[in-house]
């Protein structure tokens, strides 16, 4: 919209539902909205930050068990082909998604209000998630901290969290060769210094009883959240089973789903080449985790020689290899104090990318539902969200606290994050339609997605997730920590915290369709419609047919919303359906 050049000059009248504030006078007119929302101020920014937000610490402790555990090199198989059909594909839709808009996960869904609900979901999940993972990054602070010592406090059994069982799991020597161990009756002390010092979790009868709050963890988390808040501050300035786990692996490394990739893609300029970086992006983590393997079981295979015992007795999944197998590795290594600083500074550097990503998705989502208000004051709302989320993480500073980490870990994102990536790509491919999708994007980067790109959307990744979206819910097993099983409630918690995410989406379509008007039918067709300002954010971007749906255009398609809304002549309908047809079949010509 041009600026008013003098007072004496007339403006054209704009519809009220069309009027923006610069419109109405509320404030300054030279403030550029889409300029004030930030962009990546370098163009390796953008790649860099994917880079650092996928790579985090599932390539460390989930992706080396979960392919030892799976067959091995074997497991390498579907962990490829799951990449290719559902990795690649939806990690390149979420990009474009939001590069194209310049929106984030909420206001994206202009493309189709009746999926506005899918937004929220994504919000929510990843949400509780940057919960549970800050108080990851809060333990490895703890040990981050426990590392400046001249000898590691985990070293040696005798100390008072020790029990009798506790042994220095160090295999006597004959020769060349060690004498096995018969380990399980024992200990080591670093086990016992996570569980009985750290987590402190023999002061807790269970998830129902957490216990008293553990200060030092608690000091930890305050000072995580801190350090994410200043990283945010200016915003981005500054067989079956194996089948399932290698697509959980995909997910949850990638961060597909999560909203993240589709809020760093909208601080993109809007001809940034997304196609390249997306497999220099997903390519790039599959062999990060792959090298991460070989070091991990270099170790372990290590710890497997020096204790005279196989290497499914010494591997560990998620937190216990972090914490306890990795501690107890660098007690046999020259120099300990050092490699387990490196270590643990290494973990947070993985861990604070991705907590990074989380809590700019859910601030850039909310601001972008309301910029006007929230923009100018971004940093304030963004200290709001830290201490809301610091308090509500406060239950798992507790004894009991690794319980409700683990119920969080096992149901936040698991097939409620399955749903929301389906629900999005349905919509965008059977809702918003593929050609159209690839439209814009031939827009945005001067060529068309390929047959592999449309195949994908249109029919492998759905299928492939909803069939194993029905394995996982089939081959359903309770959650459990170590010996502990989880109580009935407590399961039945977990499961209503993953359908919350899924029964955002009909709520979402239930609030959509009260806001139209007419039959049910007629309700469902108006609010799938992309809205009325949907397209590239920036009006030099607008080509084709998004000219006609500028902030104030007379076009018939604006005109035709606001007379359905607020009465009148409703016949401009078809003609902008003629006209939006008539602009695709010319574009489509153009381009072959």
């Amino acid at each position: 919209m041009k600026k008013l050049q003098g007072a004496h000059l007339r403006k054209p009248v704009t519809p009220d539902l069309l009027m923006t504030p610069s419109d109405q006078g509320d404030v300054d007119l030279d403030v550029d909205f889409a300029a004030d929302r930030g962009n990546w101020t370098g163009k390796l920014d953008f790649l860099l930050s994917c880079i650092g937000y996928c790579v985090g610490l599932g390539n460390v402790w989930r992706f080396p068990y979960r392919a030892y555990t799976n067959g091995g090199g074997a497991f390498l198989v579907p962990y490829f082909l799951m990449l290719a059909i559902c990795g690649i594909p939806l990690f390149f839709l979420e990009l474009s998604l939001g590069q194209f808009s310049s929106l984030g996960p909420l206001a994206v869904w202009k493309i189709s209000p009746l999926f506005k609900g899918a937004g929220a979901a994504m919000l929510l999940i990843v949400g509780l998630v940057a919960i549970y993972y800050n108080m990851i990054i809060a333990y490895v602070l703890f040990y981050l901290f426990a590392s400046l010592t001249s000898d590691l406090p985990w070293e040696h059994c005798g100390n008072w969290w020790n029990t009798e069982r506790c042994l220095e799991h160090r295999g006597p020597k004959e020769g060349n060769g060690a004498l096995p161990l018969n380990l399980s009756s024992t200990v080591s002390p670093s086990e016992e210094y996570w569980s009985r010092y750290v987590l402190h979790i023999q002061g807790s009868q269970g998830i129902g009883q957490p216990g008293e709050i553990r200060w030092n963890l608690c000091l930890c988390l305050l000072l995580a959240w801190v350090i994410v808040f200043l990283c945010i501050l200016k915003g981005v300035k500054s067989s079956g089973k194996v089948w399932i786990e290698a697509a959980l692996q995909i997910f949850y490394s990638l961060g597909v789903g999560f909203g993240g990739l589709l809020t760093f893609a909208s601080y993109n300029t809007f001809h940034q080449n997304i196609y390249r970086d997306t497999f220099i992006v997903t390519v790039g983590n599959a062999i990060t985790s792959i090298l991460a393997g070989f070091a991990i079981f270099s170790v372990l295979g290590y710890m497997s020689q020096e204790l005279g015992v196989p290497v499914d007795q010494v591997a560990k999944a998620g937190p216990g290899l972090a914490f306890v197998v990795y501690p107890q590795a660098m007690t046999m290594l020259p120099l300990s104090p050092f490699w387990s600083f490196l270590f643990f500074f290494m973990l947070l550097t993985l861990g604070l990318d991705s907590q990074f990503a989380f809590l700019e998705t859910i601030v850039t989502a909310v601001t972008d539902e309301f910029p006007y208000y929230l923009r100018p004051k971004k940093a304030v709302f963004s200290g709001l969200i830290c201490v809301a989320m610091y308090l509500m993480g406060l239950i798992l500073t507790t004894d009991g606290g690794m319980y409700w980490l683990v119920l969080l870990d096992d149901y936040s994102a698991s097939f409620g994050l399955m749903v929301v990536v389906i629900t999005t790509c349905l919509a965008v491919t059977r809702v918003y339609g593929t050609q159209r999708f690839c439209r814009d994007i031939h827009m945005m980067l001067g060529f068309k997605p390929g047959l592999y790109f449309r195949a994908c959307w249109l029919f492998l990744s759905p299928a492939t997730l909803l069939a194993l979206l029905v394995y996982s819910i089939v081959k359903y097993q309770p959650s459990e920590y170590g010996s502990y099983r989880f109580p009935a409630w407590a399961e039945l918690l977990g499961i209503l915290m993953g359908l919350l995410s899924c029964l955002m989406i009909p709520a979402g379509m239930l609030v959509a369709v009260l806001r139209e008007e007419g039959s049910l039918w007629e309700r469902l067709q108006q609010a799938s419609r992309p809205a009325i300002d949907w397209g590239p954010s920036l009006e030099e971007n607008r080509t084709g047919m998004y000219v006609a749906t500028l902030a104030g255009s007379q076009s018939p398609k604006p005109l035709m919303v606001h007379m359905r809304k607020y009465g009148g002549i409703t016949s401009f309908e078809n003609t902008a359906i003629e006209v939006d047809r008539e602009i695709a079949e010319e574009e489509e010509e153009s381009m072959m």
